[in-house]
């Protein structure tokens, strides 16, 4: 067994940083994946003998969109296979509130997981995630059960029937709706007790939605509220003709919608400074996010019970939705063994499997097997590697800004003057003796921002806060902005948690200048022959997603171990 190569199926892909780990161990050969960006499709193909059907796409539409693949269709041998993947995560209901949406639907993609393990029936399985998955803040909601027991993955019939325990997974909990002190608002909604009871949103295209919120921020802000470009005439006479006088049920409904048409009639004639014109726009916003969010319980189709109103402390009157909620990784725990699989997971940092990055993550894997206890690896590397052992050798490289000329004859480092051999091999390995260097590629910085980088390492400040008052006048709020803005690396420590590192603007612990992508790449453990692809922002992004091949690595020869 132990010669065996199992095939390897990688879900939600990205720029493969996953699979290529698995590949490292020379026992896994990926077969197929699944991603929806073209950039790290490209990416993806390039690192797999340039194979464009290595991409599964859907037939009707050409997209690799894994809600419309039917995994049924590979003929696959479930002992050789094997499925890895980080479906996106981003968290539910009130924290993003402020979004006009309750429920990601990022998070749905965890259940498209779920129905790829059910479809392929995998010999194992990995799933990396944030490593908050298992809070109180992930969660998926009860739906009404579907008349598909093939697609039912949430309603109370499926919960009861995958549960293992007598109790069930599930509990009573709400779902903040609209938080208001103003009782013209309450009052309109207070007699809705039902979901089924409340109408659809008034304005429901984002783009209005958007710019109501726009409207509002300027009220905030100003005092007033005004319109200055074409595009903003063009909203507001959508707007004003979205709201029809014979959609609203009460008097006092129209009463209160005709203010809101008025305002919006004097808005095109010019700026609204006067209160008694402003406020009703300002309600208008609250009353129809409210029938926003109730449309989309309605369109997710959530069990809701009922609608409450309470107050709170502050005097805020809130309108909740009383559903049903469950874990996501209790859930996951139910129906990996419902299908068959030991399931162990834990939260994992990198720099414990020779990345030389701080990068915590959870991670889950089953196995078909009859092994009455599984776990996952602690740590498999003595050395904590820093940012020095990753990017030294690139110092003086001065890193190019042109991604479609870009000369990659460029590496030339006495290697036996660097500190960390042992890793620098690794980078090398297959380019090693050779100049090539890929990706050493970062982006022109304006005047402002290269004062900044200079300031930041004359000082030896560590990032943003580090800059004088005058260099943080083009923030709107400086004290807010989080520490990771402008982060100077230290070759002494391990990196923080790598993101898109242009978009927070790192910098190079040594030079005034932004990290390039080969180094990002570096920290997150890519080997030097692994190119990426796209636009620079785009290459940067798909390094600041990927899970890192070192960490892969080791959790593949893991799952080898457990299955030889």
């Amino acid at each position: 067994m132990k010669n065996f190569t199992y095939n390897i199926i990688d879900l939600f892909a990205g720029a493969g940083g996953l699979s290529n780990g698995f590949e490292q161990t020379n026992r896994f050969k990926v077969i197929a994946a699944v991603e929806l960006n073209d950039a790290a499709q490209s990416t993806f193909i390039k690192n797999h003998n340039n194979n464009p059907n290595i991409i599964l796409k859907t037939s009707d539409t050409g997209e690799s969109d894994i809600t419309k693949i039917d995994f049924t269709q590979l003929k696959l041998i479930p002992e050789q296979t094997v499925v890895v993947g980080g479906p996106p995560c981003q968290g539910f209901s009130n924290a993003n509130r402020q979004k006009n949406y309750l429920i990601s639907g990022n998070n749905q993609l965890v259940k498209e997981y779920v129905r790829a393990i059910k479809e392929i029936e995998p010999v194992a399985f990995l799933m990396e995630n944030v490593r908050s998955m298992n809070s109180s803040v992930h969660k998926f909601f009860v739906t009404k059960s579907s008349s598909s027991d093939e697609n039912d993955f949430s309603s109370i019939k499926h919960l009861n029937k995958i549960s293992t325990k007598k109790t069930p997974i599930y509990k009573r909990d709400t779902i903040d709706l609209l938080a208001s002190k103003n009782m013209l608002i309450i009052n309109l909604l207070y007699n809705f007790s039902a979901l089924s009871e409340v109408p659809k949103p008034i304005v429901s295209n984002p783009t209005y939605l958007s710019f109501l919120r726009t409207l509002q921020r300027r009220f905030e802000k100003d005092g007033m509220l005004y319109i200055n470009k074409t595009k903003e005439f063009a909203n507001i006479e959508s707007i004003l003709e979205s709201i029809k006088n014979d959609t609203f049920r009460t008097d006092k409904e129209l009463e209160f919608i005709l203010s809101v048409k008025n305002s919006l009639i004097y808005l095109l004639k010019g700026r609204l400074d006067s209160k008694e014109l402003l406020q009703p726009l300002i309600l208008f916003n609250e009353y129809n996010n409210f029938l926003v969010r109730c449309q989309e319980l309605k369109d997710e189709n959530i069990e809701c019970m009922k609608l409450n109103t309470v107050r709170d402390k502050n005097d805020y009157f809130i309108i909740q939705a009383e559903v049903y909620s469950y874990n996501i990784v209790e859930y996951l725990y139910h129906i990996f063994t419902y299908y068959g699989y030991k399931v162990s997971s834990d939260v994992l940092d990198s720099s414990n499997f020779g990345v030389p990055q701080k990068r915590k993550r959870f991670i889950m894997i089953g196995i078909k097997s009859n092994k009455s206890e599984l776990s996952l690896p602690k740590n498999v590397n003595k050395t904590l590697y820093t940012v020095e052992d990753a990017i030294k050798d690139l110092e003086n490289i001065e890193p190019q800004k042109d991604v479609i000329h870009y000369n990659n004859q460029i590496y030339n480092v006495d290697n036996n003057s660097l500190k960390s051999f042992e890793l620098l091999h690794y980078y090398r390995k297959h380019l090693e003796g050779s100049k090539i260097l890929y990706n050493h590629i970062n982006t022109n910085s304006t005047p402002l921002i290269q004062t900044r980088y200079n300031e930041i390492r004359e000082k030896k400040g560590k990032n943003f806060h580090s800059l004088s008052d005058d260099l943080k006048s083009s923030y709107k709020d400086a004290k807010r902005t989080q520490n990771t803005v402008y982060l100077r690396l230290d070759y002494n420590e391990p990196s923080p948690t790598v993101v898109n590192v242009r978009k927070s603007m790192w910098q190079h612990p040594t030079k005034a200048r932004a990290l390039s992508i080969r180094e990002a790449a570096r920290l997150q453990s890519f080997q030097d022959s692994y190119v990426f692809y796209g636009r620079k922002d785009e290459q940067y992004q798909q390094v600041g997603n990927a899970v890192p091949p070192l960490l892969a690595k080791a959790l593949a020869q893991h799952i080898l171990n457990l299955l030889d």
